[in-house]
C-alpha cells in the first residue's frame, strides 16, 4: 500500500508534535513538581490547621503561577495534589505535629513528638479597641493585590489595644508565619546555648564558634564559617532564595526529605563574612546546630519549652526528616505573634521569667554586614522603605507581607498576617497611622 505525499507529510508533523509535547513535559516537569508540592504541603496546613475546605484554599491561597489548575483530594489524614495526573504530591497531617510534605516516597516518615502546639486556646473576646484606631485598622485590612489581611493585632504595654480578623477567620485561627519563623529559630538557639550563655560567655564569643560540621564541611573556606555568620546570612555558602522557578529554596522545601543536610552541602563561593545573602537554607543549618547544641533536647522539645506559655498555639511543621522546618513553616494565632514580639521587647521575659539570657536578643537586633543596616541576627530592622519606624524598632517579616513590628520606646507591638502579592502593603502608612492616634 502506498502512503500518499500528504499522509506522510501530516503522519511526521504529527510525530514531531508528539515529540516536542514530550519535550515540553520533561522540561516543564521539574517546576510542575515544585508547584505541586507547594500546593499539597499549603493546602494540607489550610485544611487542617484552619478547617477549610479545599475549594476555598485553591481560590484565596493557591491563586498566583499556575497553582490555580492544581488537582487537590482529601484522604484521610493526607492531602493529594495533581497536575492533570501528570505530577502528584502528597502532604500528611499528624496532631501536634502539622502538616509534612513527603519529598522522598522511598524514605520513611520521621516519628516526631506531638505537644499540645497548635491547639485553639482563647482569652478574652474580641478586643475592638477605640474607635481613634478605626481608620488605622480599616487601613491595614483594606485588599492588597492577590488578598488582604486575615488578622491584625495592636498590643501596647503588653496589653491587646485592638484587633481585626478577615471574616471566616479569628482569635483561633492559626496563620502562617513564613520567613517570621526565622526569628523564632535565632530564639531557639539561644535556648540551646542558654547554659553557656549564663556561665558569663558573651553572645558574640559563643557564636564565634567555626568547625561546624566537620563530617561535611572540610573544605578550608567551610570550616571557618561561624554560627554568627549564618545567623547574620553571611556564610558565603552558595544560595539561590528565588522563588517561583527552580531554586534552592523552592527545591529544599519541595523535593529534599532532610532539608538542613541540603543546605549543609551547599559549596562556599565566597570568603565568610563578606558577602550578604539572604537564606532560608542558612536558617535550616541553625536548626539543626541547635538540635545538636540542645543536649538531649531537640529543636521541637526546645521550642516548646521556650514558646509554650508565650505562644501556646505555636506549631513549626517538620521535614519528612523530622526536624522543625526553621525557615519558613511556623504557624500561631495572630495573638500569639503579637505575644511572641512582646516577648522579645521584654528581652526574654514572660510573667515574671526569664526564659532567654539577657543580651541574647541584643544581640540579633545588631546590624551585620552588608545588609545596610536592615539586618541582625534572622531579624530585620528598620529600612528606607519605613522612614516612620523609631530607629529602635526591629521586626519580624515574611513572604507575602507576614510582619510583628516591635517599638520598644513607645511599648508598642503590631503584628498583621495575610496573604497576597509579597511587598504589596503599605507597611509604613499602616504604622505612621497607628503611631499617629496612639499616646
Amino acid at each position: 500500500m502506498r502512503i500518499s505525499l500528504a499522509l506522510r507529510r501530516f503522519l511526521t508533523l504529527l510525530v514531531l508534535l508528539v515529540v516536542l509535547v514530550f519535550a515540553a513535559f520533561l522540561w516543564f516537569k521539574p517546576l510542575l513538581n515544585i508547584g505541586a508540592g507547594y500546593a499539597a504541603k499549603h493546602a494540607c496546613s489550610c485544611h487542617f490547621l484552619q478547617g477549610r475546605e479545599l475549594e476555598e484554599i485553591r481560590e484565596h491561597d493557591l491563586n498566583f503561577s499556575v497553582l490555580g489548575m492544581v488537582g487537590l483530594e482529601v484522604s484521610g489524614n493526607e492531602v493529594e495534589s495533581s497536575f492533570f495526573g501528570l505530577v502528584d504530591r502528597r502532604a500528611v497531617f499528624r496532631e501536634g505535629v502539622g502538616c509534612t510534605l513527603i519529598n522522598d516516597e522511598e524514605k520513611p516518615l520521621a516519628e516526631v513528638k506531638g505537644a499540645a502546639a497548635g491547639a485553639k486556646k482563647v482569652e478574652g473576646a474580641l478586643v475592638t479597641g477605640p474607635a481613634a484606631l478605626t481608620e488605622a485598622l480599616d487601613f491595614g485590612m483594606a485588599p492588597v493585590p492577590g488578598g488582604a489581611a486575615r488578622g491584625l493585632v495592636v498590643m501596647q504595654n503588653g496589653e491587646i489595644i485592638a484587633e481585626r480578623y478577615a471574616p471566616g477567620y479569628d482569635q483561633n485561627t492559626l496563620l502562617l508565619g513564613w520567613s517570621m519563623t526565622k526569628t523564632l529559630t535565632a530564639l531557639t538557639l539561644g535556648k540551646a546555648l542558654e547554659d553557656e550563655l549564663a556561665s558569663g560567655v558573651s553572645p558574640e564569643e559563643l557564636v564565634a564558634t567555626d568547625h561546624l560540621f566537620p563530617e561535611v564541611w572540610t573544605d578550608s573556606a567551610r570550616q571557618l564559617v561561624t554560627i554568627a555568620d549564618l545567623l547574620h546570612m553571611n556564610s558565603g555558602l552558595s544560595w539561590n532564595e528565588g522563588y517561583g522557578s527552580l531554586t534552592d529554596a523552592t527545591i529544599m522545601l519541595h523535593e529534599m526529605p532532610d532539608m538542613a543536610a541540603y543546605a549543609i552541602a551547599a559549596p562556599a563561593v565566597a570568603p565568610r563574612n563578606t558577602v550578604w545573602n539572604y537564606s532560608s537554607g542558612t536558617t535550616n543549618i541553625i536548626a539543626e546546630i541547635a538540635s545538636r547544641r540542645g543536649g538531649e533536647s531537640s529543636f521541637a522539645d526546645l521550642y516548646h519549652e521556650l514558646f509554650s506559655d508565650v505562644a501556646p498555639s505555636l506549631l513549626i511543621e517538620p521535614s519528612q526528616a523530622g526536624l522543625p522546618v526553621g525557615s519558613s513553616y511556623g504557624w500561631a494565632t495572630a495573638r500569639d505573634w503579637a505575644n511572641l514580639g512582646q516577648f522579645m521587647l521584654q528581652d526574654g521575659i514572660w510573667n515574671g521569667d526569664t526564659l532567654l539570657t539577657p543580651g541574647w536578643i541584643d544581640y540579633l537586633r545588631k546590624p551585620v554586614t552588608g545588609s545596610e543596616g536592615t539586618y541582625g541576627g534572622q531579624t530585620w530592622l528598620p529600612g528606607p522603605d519605613m522612614p516612620s519606624l523609631p530607629k529602635d524598632a526591629f521586626l519580624m517579616r515574611g513572604f507575602q507581607d507576614q510582619r510583628v513590628f516591635v517599638i520598644p520606646s513607645r511599648n508598642l507591638v503590631i503584628a498583621r498576617l495575610g496573604h497576597g502579592e509579597d511587598k504589596s502593603t503599605d507597611f509604613d502608612g499602616l504604622v505612621a497611622r497607628l503611631m499617629d492616634v496612639i499616646d
